[in-house]
């Protein structure tokens, strides 16, 4: 064991000696210069032995040649170059701001470590533990229950439409009147249709809705008044028809009884099918063993994930909250959603800071976390992944659409926006030409006025775009193949 041991304290050596040299490695030096420059770093070769002590065979290769290490010495010189540069290039941004990169899942730069404001960014987290705690492929369903028969073509009863938290229910006129189309939804004429295709002529007797899978606070209780008043969101509830928005060609209005207000239109859209209505409309839990007529199915809930990150879906993040505290605490609530969120996304990165989630969409200012954490679960999902897949691309789709057209970030970057009063936040991967680079930036403090925050944000992608830096490929591919 003496002559193990005594390698083990050379390799501990030579290893601690080694590593002020490679974090002086210059990004500009050529492939050929790194190797030149590795082969200085050579230790004294440890022979192989027999048991008696003789050499045996043809000298080795050097355990501790820097040629070995050539993920350390990627790594040191990417963060020695970005980080002298990414230092110097945001000294000047409003304070605070944070920013971290990563390039293929390593990361190269971070600054301040606390926690800023993330604004819609904090959609990731929203997304990242919807994903964890539901089956990407299932489906959200809202139920037609009664107890009655249809005799003649006549249903005269108690009939319960019942909410599965579907957010993306819309009439088509709603979701014509959207800026950027075609707009994901689950037609809520479907259902009429459904209801119409069983013969019923004649409605009468009660329609009921019955929303009670979340509870009937209609906003985060933390948000001030005038997100209220300014529709930021429309008001929450687990039977949800175009957003509770109920008026929308002119000013927005918003249902004061979203629940009631669903009904009342399918009502109206029986009506237009030349169904005789004769109903009084109430809202209240439906009892048990009623039997299901007819059910509107939502988009698969990864698409319904996806469609709230791309078009930053503030009404569709906080239901889907209330989803996962539904699925994770039992409770259908904002709080419980937030404390289950929270949990969920520090329990997949437990080396990261703890971020603070208060609402889904990110429109609530106590919502705290690090750029780092940003990075770290972005790169804990991939490029490939279903989360991925959600972000707006540049120039082309979502929040992104309209930005970055005459960029060569154009259809190369992926990212998740966030604006507030004072907030420009910009999160997620920018394909290069020899990486992906994985970033956040979340700038507070920022002029209320102008574009501050979005020409900074296009300044870093530019910058971005370079990374990474250097003839350092033929030594990355050295790291990659002793992975």
């Amino acid at each position: 064991m003496r002559p193990l041991r005594a390698a083990v304290l050379v390799l501990l050596t030579a290893a601690a000696g080694l590593l002020p040299t490679v974090a002086a490695l210059r990004m500009n030096a050529s492939a050929g210069d790194a190797a030149t420059y590795a082969a200085s770093l050579r230790t004294p070769v440890l022979t192989p032995t027999a048991d008696d002590g003789a050499a045996t065979g043809p000298s080795a290769l050097p355990l501790l040649r820097a040629e070995r290490a050539p993920g350390a010495l990627w790594r040191a010189a990417q963060e020695h170059h970005i980080g002298t540069e990414m230092t110097a290039f945001s000294s000047d941004w409003p304070e605070p701001h944070c920013l971290a990169i990563s390039i293929d899942g390593t990361e190269v730069f971070s600054s301040n470590p606390d926690s800023v404001i993330p604004a819609s960014v904090q959609k990731l987290i929203t997304a990242a533990a919807a994903l964890a705690v539901a089956d990407p492929d299932e489906r959200l369903v809202t139920q037609v229950l009664t107890d009655a028969e249809i005799v003649d073509g006549t249903l005269d009863g108690t009939v319960w439409v019942v909410g599965g938290g579907d957010p993306l229910i819309m009439t088509q006129s709603y979701a014509d009147s959207h800026r950027r189309q075609p707009q994901l939804r689950t037609p809520v004429e479907d259902l009429a249709d459904e209801l119409l295709g069983l013969g019923i002529e004649t409605l009468r007797g009660n329609l009921i809705a019955d929303e009670s899978r979340y509870d009937t606070t209609r906003f985060p209780e933390t948000w001030p008044q005038r997100y209220i008043t300014q529709l930021n969101s429309g008001p929450l509830s687990a039977l949800n028809l175009n957003d509770g928005i109920t008026g929308f060609t002119t000013t927005l209005s918003a249902a004061e009884h979203p629940a009631r207000w669903f009904v009342s239109t399918l009502a109206d859209l029986l009506r237009v099918r030349g169904v005789s209505v004769d109903v009084e409309i109430d809202v209240s839990v439906a009892p048990s063993g009623m039997s299901e007529i007819a059910r509107l199915t939502s988009p698969p809930l990864v698409e319904i994930i996806q469609q709230m990150l791309r078009e930053s879906d503030n009404t569709t993040a906080e239901l889907m909250l209330r989803e996962i505290g539904l699925r994770s605490a039992g409770q259908g609530t904002t709080p419980a959603g937030a404390a289950a969120a929270e949990r969920i996304v520090s329990d997949l990165l437990p080396d990261q800071s703890r971020p603070a989630v208060v609402d889904g969409s990110g429109l609530d200012r106590q919502n705290m976390v690090t750029c780092g954490f940003l990075v770290a679960l972005l790169d804990h999902f991939g490029t490939e992944s279903e989360l991925a897949a959600g972000l707006p691309v540049a120039a082309r789709t979502g929040t992104l659409s309209h930005r970055f057209a005459e960029h060569p970030a154009a259809g190369r970057l992926y990212a998740k926006t966030g604006l507030l009063r004072g907030v420009n936040a910009l999160a997620g991967f920018i394909e290069t030409d020899s990486g992906t680079v994985t970033f956040a930036q979340m700038l507070n403090g920022v002029p209320p006025d102008g574009r501050v925050g979005l020409d900074l944000q296009e300044s870093l992608v530019g910058q971005l775009l370079r990374y990474p830096v250097g003839d350092v490929t033929a030594l990355r591919g050295l790291a990659r193949g002793s992975a």
